[in-house]
């Protein structure tokens, strides 16, 4: 039975043209989640989880390793400034228990080991504050980073609202997988913060040591 090409052809030219729409549909560019949102004509809203993010966060490990160096740099500072003191209070301390002191040099000396004591416990607590801004300035550079990389990201995206899914389900009690931007979020800013060269070595070494003996867990040395 032989067709007409008057049928044939159209045919063929319809069955075409729908192919092509499949082939757009399936091999299309993934649509964004602001794209996916509007839609159905919503507001955007994603979420991340902001645990997750931090420790993932290459500029979060910089900082923190920082601030370690800080912390070992003040107390050495901080102890190198008390020995003198502290060799001062135990000279006196030793010559008021040798019997050889007069009442008004045992006066004399426990007066200035306390002014030693007050002023080595304001050494301490200058240390202690001054780490205490150290780690406020971290915090504050991470908020500053994470809210300018989360407003290009919402930009790029489309996106009208980005909340925070903690550990204890604040700010967000579900979301499903589509609106989870977590991964992207860390991406991004790990692209613009690399780890310092001090962190990528380690963490080189690190992984070399797990690749020479992969049979061996770090359970086996508790075991």
């Amino acid at each position: 039975m032989m067709i007409s090409s008057k049928v044939f052809w159209p045919v063929v030219a319809v069955l075409v043209l729908w192919l092509g729409v499949l082939s757009a549909g399936q091999w299309g560019g993934k649509k964004s989640v602001g794209q996916r949102a509007a839609d159905g004509g919503h507001p955007v809203v994603a979420y991340v989880h902001g645990d997750s993010l931090q420790r993932g966060l290459n500029l979060l490990k910089n900082l923190q390793a920082n601030l370690m160096a800080q912390m070992e740099e003040r107390d050495l500072q901080l102890q190198q400034d008390a020995l003198p003191l502290q060799e001062e209070a135990q000279e006196l301390i030793d010559y008021a228990n040798s019997g050889a002191a007069t009442e008004d040099e045992l006066m004399i000396a426990d007066r200035r080991v306390r002014e030693i004591e007050n002023t080595l416990r304001a050494m301490q607590m200058a240390a202690e504050q001054d780490l205490l801004v150290a780690e406020q300035n971290m915090q504050a550079v991470i908020a500053e980073a994470l809210r300018r990389h989360l407003e290009a990201h919402a930009d790029d995206e489309g996106i009208d609202l980005i909340l925070n899914w903690g550990l204890s389900g604040e700010g967000v009690l579900y979301g499903s997988e589509p609106w989870d931007i977590t991964d992207a979020v860390l991406e991004r800013i790990n692209a613009a913060h690399g780890l310092s060269p001090a962190l990528s070595a380690g963490k080189k070494a690190v992984d070399s040591s797990a690749l020479e003996d992969p049979s061996t867990s770090p359970g086996d040395d508790a075991r």
